[in-house]
């Protein structure tokens, strides 16, 4: 579940659309061109020798030509991928945020209050489900669209985190106005345009304390959690959305999704997956609603399905 997306959509008019901001290229498509018209805001492909990038202008989205930055690069590397999700990197060392194990003492999980905190209500009844829940899960269906990313909430002003050691390839602002710091892996090149071939996405923070091209250690602060969705911020409570996008050499040029809790450093896996599987517990407990979470459908934690899923958030093996 993508826990603030949706309703923060819905706010500004736009709920029914998908609105994930990968950075991935897809296969060069003539129709595409500076000044056409686009539809996901943040989205780079390589069109000819140049790159676009999908932002907004005024009201509407249209592609705009990327600077290259210097180099040659075509951004071959990218638009041949990986050859499946096998090849990324088990290297996250936490969630973006600093959470651990429920404390029934302080009634949070790290930096995250479950003691006391009641979800938003909304006049929508799908908006109040989705909203019951202080913690999404990869693969989460929500109105026929599966969620690509985990997210969590938090306190207003809670520091975000960056899950592994690599470089910012990209941030760029999002059509919330918060901003996505996308981390390449070490081993993993950045390429004009913000992309690479696997980017750890930290979506919705605002406050970016790095800037593309700075080299990051996991653990190390690179922002604030979002305000942007009105509902959890009048109650004190932001939010930010973690997630792997990689691009496959399957020639589709799509951006894909991956269960990021199979990424994971081994040597922190049992602890990582044991802080989800408490924060879920703890607000079943809260909310009084063993319905909220199904720990048993969860393999790994954290995730309802391994599938891979694209852009359009259409889950496929």
């Amino acid at each position: 579940m993508n826990v603030a997306r949706v309703v923060g959509a819905a706010a500004a008019g736009i709920a029914a659309m998908s609105l994930v901001t990968a950075v991935f290229p897809s296969v060069a498509n003539a129709a595409n061109k500076p000044g056409d018209r686009c539809t996901k805001a943040g989205i780079t492909i390589h069109v000819g020798n140049i790159d676009i990038r999908c932002v907004k202008k005024g009201s509407r989205l249209v592609w705009v030509r990327v600077a290259s930055g210097g180099g040659s690069t075509s951004g071959s590397e990218v638009s041949s991928g990986i050859t499946s999700n096998a090849s990324i990197p088990k290297v996250i060392q936490n969630w973006g945020l600093a959470v651990d194990t429920y404390d029934s003492g302080s009634g949070k999980a790290g930096v995250m209050q479950i003691k006391g905190v009641t979800p938003p209500t909304f006049g929508n009844a799908d908006d109040d489900a989705m909203y019951n829940h202080i913690l999404g899960v990869y693969g989460w269906e929500f109105k026929g669209a599966k969620e690509p990313q985990m997210a969590f909430i938090a306190p207003l002003g809670t520091p975000v985190i960056s899950m592994v050691d690599g470089t910012v390839c990209d941030l760029p602002q999002l059509y919330s106005n918060d901003y996505s710091v996308r981390v390449a892996p070490t081993g993993t090149t950045c390429l004009p345009g913000g992309i690479a071939s696997i980017l750890f996405e930290h979506e919705h923070l605002i406050s970016p304390t790095v800037k593309v091209g700075a080299k990051v250690k996991a653990g190390q602060q690179i922002g604030t959690v979002s305000d942007y969705n009105p509902h959890w911020k009048a109650k004190g409570f932001g939010m930010i959305e973690t997630g792997v996008f990689f691009s496959k050499n399957d020639n589709s040029g799509k951006p894909w999704h991956a269960c990021l809790a199979n990424y994971l450093a081994p040597a922190k896996s049992a602890s990582l997956l044991a802080v989800i599987t408490s924060i879920e517990k703890a607000w079943i407990a809260e909310r009084n609603d063993p319905t909220l979470y199904d720990l048993a459908a969860q393999n790994p934690v954290g995730c309802l399905t391994t599938d891979d899923i694209t852009d359009s958030n259409i889950g496929r093996k």
